[in-house]
């Protein structure tokens, strides 16, 4: 099997951890000062004449091409003559973003070196991986500031570790509460979404407008509203579908992937959803959705039209 490799995928930190394990398992710290190098696409002389160099005091060099996306098809065809009969002592490795899949050389790029995924983690799994940072460093952390880490970043691994070494030297090894990730990190906007929903389904519309001024002044745009509430309505059909079969509430919560609080919390809130309810509901978002993007209504109107639309809907329901 070939020992050179691509390692392919949106998510640049896995990308570099990977070229760190293959350095530090091929070269010591003395051999990569004279055995290692990078190269980019407008650099493929100097490349292939890495390519052919020996190894000095060393059994192995590193060879790594950064951004090969950028590569013109002339120079791709090199690399594959090169690849198809490789130096023996040099191990090259290609990084590339996951535009490099549609690459008309990718397919016969990828048959002459070993593949290593670097796609961005699905949620459950940036959770796991957040837990397992605070764990190495002997930190406890609640499931809440978990939800609420991986809500304000996402599955940019990148962001995410440099928030969790700020929040690992804030709490000086004690534990890591939901008010600590909202200190350090912002406000959950789930948490808004929450109360705005609360306020609708008790008919309180001074409170309602409260906390939609309040998203205003987050700088939330009333289209970023309509998707916040449009993931809400998604989440109470997921639960209402897994009620009807079957489903017991502790799946339930697995199988959404949030922390009991919070799973328990839209529970409660899915069995008092009725299926015509839903159904309006959605209409009024793609409604409202449509007609500011078209530009039908003024974006603040239309919202203040949704919500009192929302409001009357409960009202009678």
């Amino acid at each position: 099997m070939t020992d050179n490799y691509l390692i392919v995928g949106d998510d640049k930190y896995v990308r570099d951890r990977e070229i760190t394990k293959l350095k530090n398992s091929l070269l010591s710290a003395d051999e990569q000062g004279l055995n290692f190098s990078i190269h980019f696409s407008s650099d493929i002389p100097g490349l292939m004449n890495a390519l052919g160099t020996m190894p000095l005091l060393s059994d192995k060099r590193m060879v790594l091409l950064k951004e090969p996306e950028n590569l013109p098809e002339g120079s791709m065809d090199g690399l594959i003559r090169y690849l198809s009969n490789p130096a023996d002592t040099t191990v090259f490795v290609i990084s590339a973003d996951a535009s490099f899949k549609k690459c008309k050389s990718y397919k016969e790029l990828s048959s002459l070196t070993r593949i290593i995924e670097a796609d961005r983690p699905a949620p459950g799994t940036m959770k796991k991986w957040v837990k397992g940072f605070f764990k190495k460093e002997n930190i406890d952390i609640s499931d809440e500031a978990i939800d609420l880490i991986v809500e304000l970043k996402g599955n940019d691994t990148a962001a995410v570790r440099s928030e969790l070494e700020k929040l690992a030297c804030y709490s000086a090894g004690e534990e890591i509460a939901l008010i600590d990730v909202e200190m350090l990190l912002g406000r959950s906007v789930t948490e808004d979404v929450f109360k705005l929903l609360d306020a609708i389904n008790t008919s309180n519309a001074a409170w309602v407008f409260r906390i939609l001024e309040d998203l205003y002044d987050q700088r939330k745009q009333p289209t970023e509203i309509i998707g916040y509430l449009g993931w809400y309505i998604r989440i109470i059909q997921k639960i209402k579908l897994l009620f009807s079969r079957g489903t017991g509430e502790n799946e339930i919560a697995s199988e959404l992937g949030y922390s009991a609080g919070y799973a328990k919390r839209l529970i409660g809130q899915a069995r008092r959803y009725s299926d015509e309810k839903i159904k309006r509901w959605i209409s009024l978002l793609l409604q409202t959705d449509r007609e500011i993007k078209t530009g039908l209504k003024k974006p603040s109107l239309a919202m203040d039209m949704l919500i009192s639309q929302f409001l009357s809907d409960q009202a009678v329901s």
